[in-house]
């Protein structure tokens, strides 16, 4: 499926809850270049990632844990078993949560696939802010014009799936993007 024939996207992201600025500043400094490397976003706001087997509906944890934590106090903890680039999506979601979230869960937040079903604003925000910080429209745009112009190929150099991408551009995802 080609993408270059999409609109033109705006090159100035718009992060929910933009009063967090010294975060806004950190991720911002990450979106470079594809992929966005969420390890070293994560560490740069104080947060240290692991990953664990969370079972079969676990995709990922925030936690505040003085012992794990990074310099923040928090660590994110993603599901080993999930593919690479669901891993990816995983801790941009928690680092959303990190951002916009941390105040309201007192030790933390575990993101499983009920939780993930429910209509839940807060859930819905992390999930946008993720894509923002995966996929920022001048990143997606710099690689339509470098000719990654399929889906797929913009998919993969941007680290996400056909599907988040799909969701991203405002295209149809309930096909089968394998």
């Amino acid at each position: 499926m080609m993408v270059a024939a999409l609109a033109r996207m705006p090159t100035s992201p718009r992060f929910p809850g933009e009063t967090a600025d010294s975060a806004l500043e950190v991720i911002r400094r990450h979106q470079s270049a594809a992929p966005v490397d969420v390890g070293a976003l994560a560490r740069d706001l104080g947060i240290n990632v692991y990953q664990d087997d969370l079972g079969r509906h676990v995709s990922g944890v925030l936690r505040r844990d003085e012992e794990i934590g990074g310099d923040s106090g928090y660590a994110i903890i993603v599901n080993s078993a999930h593919p690479p680039a669901r891993k990816r999506f995983t801790v941009a979601h928690e680092i959303a949560h990190f951002v916009l979230h941390r105040g309201k869960a007192a030790s933390g937040i575990e993101d499983d696939e009920f939780y993930r079903c429910l209509s839940n604003e807060l859930e819905r925000e992390a999930n946008r802010y993720a894509a923002e910080i995966l996929m920022p429209w001048p990143l997606v745009n710099r690689l339509q014009d470098d000719g990654k112009t399929e889906l797929g190929t913009l998919s993969k150099a941007l680290g996400v799936s056909k599907q988040a991408l799909a969701i991203r551009l405002g295209l149809p995802y309930d096909q089968d993007w394998s």
